[in-house]
């Protein structure tokens, strides 16, 4: 449904991707992300050897902005969701399929509990008023965004509305 979406031209601004643990929904979305920065997908795939899907490989595309659940340390001013970007792409290199527990022990949050603060919402305004880099899409795909606390979801509410041009939310719930 999705590739048939893109054939058409109609590609929604937001999806959310929701389903119990284990059911592919991240590993789902990351697909997708990649089929929309690829420069020249096939009609089922990414091609996988433009130079989109060789950033793809290492988790460093410009155009895709991962937003997660976080633990904020100012003592190591660890605020927002790029001060733990080489985690992340460690623990999804490793595999799509991981919990929020094991998120959690990579980030080293011991007992804190994880949120996507405030402050995140602003990056995000800030990185989606750039120009795509690769002149494609321009994509964030938030893990778990029901872990946002009530003043980014506000901020976020707006931005959904509405969206920058070419910019595309995926939301994995």
């Amino acid at each position: 449904r999705l590739l048939q979406e893109v054939a058409e031209g109609r590609i929604a601004h937001a999806l959310l991707f929701t389903g119990p643990e284990g059911s592919g929904k991240l590993p789902m979305a990351l697909a997708y992300a990649r089929y929309l920065t690829c420069q020249h997908p096939t009609p089922t795939d990414a091609c996988g050897s433009c130079p989109s899907c060789a950033k793809w490989e290492k988790l460093i595309h410009p155009d895709v902005h991962f937003v997660f659940p976080i633990v904020a340390k100012k003592t190591q001013k660890k605020e927002v969701c790029d001060d733990y970007l080489p985690a992340w792409r460690k623990l999804l290199s490793a595999g799509s399929y991981f919990s929020l527990s094991q998120w959690l022990d990579e980030m080293d949050a011991e007992n804190s509990q994880a949120i996507i603060y405030a402050r995140e919402s602003d990056e995000m305004l800030r990185k989606l008023s750039l120009k795509s880099s690769q002149g494609g899409f321009k994509v964030v795909l938030m893990w778990l965004p029901e872990k946002m606390n009530e003043v980014c979801a506000n901020k976020l509410l707006k931005l959904l509305e509405e969206p920058p041009a070419q910019t595309v939310f995926l939301l994995v719930s």
